[in-house]
């Protein structure tokens, strides 16, 4: 049987994003299936503070099949003929894109561009699989945060319009498959579920029997609700003083000194904010495991999304219990894949507050939720992800589903 060269365009670590963890997982999942003579990243050149985030992911094994290549920089024009010209360099047998719509920048022009390098670079029998983690009809830019309007709308779907001409186009949250057939007549999307992207396990929790520690992971940014977390947090205190808050947090790359002027504005009220906050940066894989293994359950206060949440992902996959915000993307993500989770409205921090304190008094059900989720997981691990992306890549995929 032929080894397969595969060339990537996606983020990468060392710099800490959603879908850049997504991207590092897969190749290294599909490194491991034995099919592959060489895999190379075509990533991004990450900021000088994001080295050594992830230790052993910040650099390329000698050994591996896999190399990381940092040759595009955001929200430079320059990105696209870049990759176009790497990527016919690579001669490679298969091509996997994995983006959202802002992967390339605030730069509506780069974004466009570096979307379709990889289409522009495709030649001769070469296979195309994408990976779209964002779609217009679900994720407009301004609930993001982003420029709106029609020409961002009309480049949007072009581009999705051009993305859909790849062999297949993978969406990680059916109901996004459903609306690419819908309103674009697509009929070369597949639905692979998120999953785990790291092995499943329970975690004993490490803290004294009487704590009880709330855990925001993640990106910060207007969006994510944090004001709407801290507001519910102090209304919290108030009736459980033992409870406590830890973020462990990054700014947005939009929204750069945003948790620092969170900061600023709970310290402008002179000591009568509440107690018990943790402010934490980029975590280490170590330390991260260890943020969870004290949380009691993980909260996800956003206003929009992005797509299948990477956190959710992540706090069922160690056994966590989870409070989030009623959005069409998360409770898709909770119904599509069997999870568990306690909704509540989006912005409302007294129905937050009244969530949190009844799943922190109610250990059976923590626990419950724990397990249960895990082994609804357990139809969704990273093994199983590689394996129906390898069926796209050497096109024995069959059809979309």
């Amino acid at each position: 049987m032929k080894l397969l060269k595969l060339c990537v365009v996606s983020p990468f670590p060392p710099e800490l994003t959603g879908i850049g963890e997504y991207g590092w997982n897969i190749v290294h999942g599909l490194a491991r299936t034995g099919r592959f003579s060489a895999i190379t990243v075509l990533a991004q050149h990450p900021p000088p503070q994001a080295a050594d985030l992830l230790p052993g992911r910040t650099h390329a094994d000698p050994s591996s099949i896999v190399q990381a290549r940092h040759l595009w920089v955001r929200d430079d024009l320059r990105t696209a003929p870049r990759l176009a010209l790497a990527i016919r360099a690579e001669r490679p047998d298969a091509l996997w894109l994995n983006v959202d719509f802002t992967i390339f920048g605030a730069s509506r022009p780069a974004n466009f561009l570096g979307l379709l390098a990889p289409l522009v670079a495709r030649r001769g029998s070469r296979r195309l699989i994408v990976t779209l983690h964002q779609i217009l009809e679900a994720s407009p830019p301004s609930s993001i945060g982003a420029k709106n309007g029609v020409l961002t709308n009309w480049g949007l779907r072009t581009a999705t319009q051009l993305l859909l001409r790849a062999d297949a186009v993978c969406v990680t949250l059916r109901r996004y498959a459903h609306t690419l057939r819908t309103h674009y007549g697509a009929r070369n999307v597949h639905h692979i579920p998120h999953g785990a992207l790291a092995a499943l396990e329970y975690l004993s929790h490490l803290g004294e029997d009487t704590s009880e520690d709330i855990l925001f992971f993640g990106f910060a940014a207007p969006f994510k609700g944090l004001t709407t977390l801290l507001e519910a947090y102090g209304q919290l205190k108030l009736r459980r003083p033992q409870v406590s808050l830890t973020i462990a947090a990054t700014d947005h790359k939009r929204f750069p000194g945003y948790l620092a002027g969170l900061q600023a504005a709970l310290g402008a009220r002179n000591g009568s904010g509440p107690t018990g906050i943790r402010w934490l940066g980029p975590q280490t894989e170590p330390q991260l495991r260890e943020l969870f293994a004290r949380a009691r359950l993980v909260v996800l206060p956003y206003t929009s999304t992005t797509g299948a949440s990477s956190v959710l992902h992540r706090a069922v996959a160690y056994g966590r219990p989870v409070v989030a915000s009623d959005l069409p993307d998360l409770r898709a993500v909770a119904e599509e894949e069997s999870l568990l989770a306690d909704f509540v409205p989006p912005g409302d921090a007294a129905a937050l507050a009244h969530a949190l304190e009844a799943l922190l008094a109610d250990r059976p059900r923590q626990a419950l939720w724990g397990h249960r989720n895990l082994a609804a997981m357990q139809t969704m691990t990273l093994d199983r992800t590689c394996a129906r992306y390898l069926e796209l890549l050497d096109g024995s995929g069959g059809p979309a589903a």
